[in-house]
C-alpha cells in the first residue's frame, strides 16, 4: 500500500510492480516531493512505504538512475538529479586561447509569443493554433559569440518566464525554468547535423551567409516525459568540439 505522500495517479496494474513504483516516484519527483539536490528516503524506508522488498526497491532506483532522474553519491544516498548541470551546450564549443577565470556570458536578443514552426509544435505536442514563447539568444566568451540559439517553450507553462526575461539574461536557463516556472528538466534528446547559417545568425558570428555550422536540435523533457523545450543551437564548424567515452 503506497502512503499518502505518493502520487494520487493510479498506477497501471498491467505493468510489473517495480515499473509501477518507478513511474510513481518519477511523478512525485516532478511534483517536488523532493527538490533538486535533495536526498530521497533510504531504500529500506521506500521499500516499506511501497510494501516491497529492498531488492525490488533497489531495482526501482537503478531504473531511475538510468533514466537520469536521480543520482547516487557513495556514502550519502540517492539524490534528485541536477540534470541541467550536465546538459550545457557549451560542452560542444572549442575555446581558443586562455581567458583565465573568465566565464561565458549570455544575451537574450529577442523574446516573442507567437505560433511556433511546425517542427517545434510537433515536438512540444502543441495543438494547432497554440502559441509558444520564442527566445533568440547568444552565448559569448571573451567578447566573441560562440553559440546562437532559437528556443521554443510551451504556454501557458512558461508564461512567467516572459516577464522575467525582460530584465534578465541568465547564463543557465534550466535552473530558471525551475525557479520561475516550476519546471524541472530531466532528459534531453540531442540531434546533431551540419547546416548552413542563415543571414541572421551568420551576421551575429560575423561570418558569411551559408557558412557551415553544427546544428544541435534538442528536445528537453521533464521527469514524467512531457516535452518542455525545443531548441536549435548553432556553432560554427571550426568551433565545434565533441568528445565521447564509450565503455
Amino acid at each position: 500500500m503506497v502512503s499518502d505522500h505518493a502520487s494520487s495517479q493510479k498506477p497501471d496494474s498491467r505493468l510489473p510492480r517495480y515499473v509501477q513504483i518507478r513511474d510513481d516516484l518519477a511523478q512525485r519527483i516532478n511534483q517536488r516531493t523532493w527538490a533538486t539536490g535533495i536526498a530521497l528516503p533510504s531504500e529500506d524506508k521506500l521499500a516499506a512505504e511501497y510494501s516491497v522488498s529492498v531488492s525490488t526497491m533497489r531495482k526501482v532506483l537503478d531504473a531511475l538512475v538510468q533514466d537520469g532522474l536521480v543520482e547516487r553519491i557513495r556514502g550519502l544516498g540517492t539524490f534528485v538529479s541536477r540534470s541541467f548541470e550536465r546538459s550545457s551546450m557549451l560542452r560542444f564549443v572549442r575555446f581558443r586561447g586562455t581567458k583565465g577565470n573568465e566565464l561565458p556570458t549570455a544575451q537574450i536578443l529577442a523574446t516573442k509569443i507567437l505560433p511556433p514552426p511546425e517542427k517545434a509544435a510537433q515536438q512540444l505536442r502543441l495543438a494547432p493554433g497554440q502559441t509558444a514563447l520564442y527566445m533568440h539568444r547568444c552565448r559569448s566568451f571573451g567578447g566573441e559569440i560562440v553559440l546562437v540559439e532559437h528556443i521554443w517553450l510551451p504556454l501557458p507553462k512558461f508564461e512567467k518566464l516572459s516577464a522575467y526575461l525582460e530584465s534578465n539574461s541568465p547564463v543557465l536557463l534550466y535552473p530558471v525554468y525551475e525557479s520561475e516556472c516550476d519546471v524541472l528538466v530531466a532528459r534531453a534528446v540531442d540531434d546533431l547535423t551540419a547546416q548552413p547559417l542563415t543571414y541572421q545568425d551568420a551576421k551575429l558570428f560575423q561570418l558569411a551567409q551559408g557558412t557551415m555550422a553544427i546544428q544541435i536540435e534538442r528536445t528537453m523533457h521533464d521527469h514524467v516525459g512531457a516535452p518542455v523545450e525545443w531548441r536549435l543551437s548553432y556553432i560554427p564548424a571550426d568551433r565545434f568540439h565533441y568528445t565521447v567515452e564509450i565503455k
